[in-house]
């Protein structure tokens, strides 16, 4: 018996997979945690003597051992729904943790921090603030998940502009529960765009990186966007290239990072 599997404390519900990279993971604890603050995360384990999924690159850093393997992952649940926890992953090829949480199934074990932790969320937008963009690459749009499933029951006084890129449109995750609250919620915008177009001949919607919403006045200007720090609040999550391209393209307009000494109304979150 595996010393270090016997530490698990929740079991696997759910898997819905959109590539063999690219899923989603319900995940029940055994003990309910307690409720959370949209946007942020929570540390998943499994033991390093679990073997890696077939075909994976040689890890980054191998893992010893013996050892439980722990990462960070936002939450895409709502805060208010703390017994079933909902994580948008990636797998990471040289990876140590996703090429094993890729071979989990409903049924499987695995470990859940009994902390929830992160100021990533929309408790820190003043209220002066009329529109917050949520722009994501990838998985980095799971922490927006959970903040309009938020929306959806206990309405934030904000207009929502999401701005979500990937490469092809089978890798927009949460498609169609965007487009459905995009269509019902209040005040909320959905621009979802593919940059590999020639690889998905059959997408109408937007292409191109999202990193043009913010370079483009013409493109600011049709979603009635204003990119005044004193009124519109943004939230980058994901690719770092992506993150730190917005970055200086905003920092000149008078935007700089917030943290928990200094506020300010940019608000980053780099992963991949």
């Amino acid at each position: 018996m595996d010393a270090i599997a016997e530490k698990y404390n929740a079991v696997v519900t759910a898997k819905v997979s959109f590539t063999s990279d690219l899923f989603i993971l319900k995940v029940k604890p055994d003990k309910p945690l307690a409720e959370f603050v949209s946007g942020q995360y929570v540390l998943l384990g499994l033991s390093s003597n679990l073997a890696r999924r077939p075909g994976s690159e040689p890890e980054f850093k191998e893992s010893k051992p013996d050892r439980m393997v722990l990462r960070a992952y936002s939450i895409a649940s709502s805060g208010h729904e703390p017994d079933l926890l909902e994580f948008y992953i990636s797998v990471v090829s040289n990876g140590a943790l996703t090429p094993r949480l890729a071979q989990l199934h409903p049924g499987d074990r695995l470990m859940v921090g009994d902390k929830i932790r992160g100021f990533f969320t929309l408790d820190t937008v003043p209220r002066e603030h009329s529109t917050v963009v949520l722009a994501a690459t990838g998985t980095g749009l799971a922490p927006y998940i959970s903040m309009m499933r938020r929306h959806s029951a206990h309405p934030y006084p904000f207009r929502f502009v999401i701005l979500h890129g990937a490469p092809r449109s089978w890798e927009l995750g949460y498609l169609d529960e965007l487009r459905m609250q995009a269509r019902h919620l209040p005040r909320v915008t959905y621009i979802p765009s593919v940059t590999r177009m020639k690889e998905d001949p059959w997408w109408t919607g937007d292409t191109g990186r999202i990193t043009k919403w913010f370079q483009d006045p013409e493109l600011a200007k049709r979603l009635e966007l204003e990119w005044d720090p004193n009124k519109t609040s943004v939230f980058l999550c994901g690719n770092p290239a992506m993150i730190h391209e917005v970055e200086n393209t905003l920092k000149p307009l008078g935007y700089t990072i917030h943290g928990t000494q200094q506020p300010g109304s940019l608000h980053t979150e780099e992963y991949w």
